[in-house]
């Protein structure tokens, strides 16, 4: 069952190394045990995906996080897998066995507990899917760099455990949406400090993503309780 878990991570189009298989192995079994919050039940489809076939006691066995590395090294030694400098990170080497390969768009959760890497999780998984799309290098950096910062924001100011996630590529135009749970007060609070203001570039973080992408904005969706992070950049293709 491990195994298998392993090898869905590896799918999602992800690299990381042998411990952040394990903190993505637990934070999908999060995500399961937690479920989606009342804000985010339209969303449920991508949550029920994703953790479909994750197992509360194999993963909660004190020797999961060592299987999971012996799996990882069996793997390399097989040469399923590839090595992404400049670090010890890993990914499946045929990247036709992407999730993403033949689709334009993905949608998934991630989650607000830092100590999940989910920021290398995003990061990687943005990143993969740019190169698989054929998307110039300089484009996917750009990319990559606004959707981690954006990620990131949402992480820090989520009071939910998951925060969903969509992205893809439509004539030559790549778009994002990043959204998080606020509950009344936090978002109450959190606009009348600025965080959430109709000047954006009062939020951490978005005058960057606003040099590096064509349009960007941030929705307080107050009925729900979200906040939703929306962007698009026309992006040059390699071929």
């Amino acid at each position: 069952m491990l195994h298998e878990l392993v090898q869905n991570i590896f799918r999602s189009g992800v690299h990381g190394s042998a411990e952040n298989l394990y903190q993505w192995c637990m934070m999908n079994l999060r995500l399961k045990t937690e479920g989606v919050p009342e804000n985010l039940r339209s969303y449920l489809p991508a949550m029920t995906h994703q953790v479909n076939g994750i197992s509360l006691p194999e993963l909660m066995k004190p020797s999961a996080k060592e299987a999971i590395k012996q799996f990882t090294l069996s793997l390399k030694e097989r040469e399923e897998i590839e090595l992404v400098g400049p670090y010890n990170e890993y990914r499946l080497k045929d990247h036709s066995q992407w999730n993403f390969h033949n689709q334009d768009q993905e949608s998934f959760f991630i989650c607000n507990d830092l100590t999940l890497s989910p920021l290398q999780f995003i990061r990687s998984r943005v990143q993969n899917f740019c190169t698989e799309k054929n998307i110039s290098d300089m484009h996917r950096d750009e990319i990559v760099i606004s959707v981690t910062e954006a990620t990131e924001n949402a992480i820090k100011y989520s009071n939910a455990f998951p925060v969903y996630i969509e992205h893809g590529i439509k004539d030559k135009e790549y778009s994002v949406r990043v959204v998080n749970s606020v509950n009344d007060v936090n978002l109450t609070e959190e606009i009348s400090k600025g965080k959430f203001s109709e000047d954006v570039s009062l939020m951490r973080g978005v005058l960057v993503m606003s040099k590096l992408l064509d349009f960007l904005d941030i929705v307080r969706d107050t009925e729900n309780r979200r906040v939703e992070f929306v962007g698009r950049k026309k992006v040059r293709l390699k071929n």
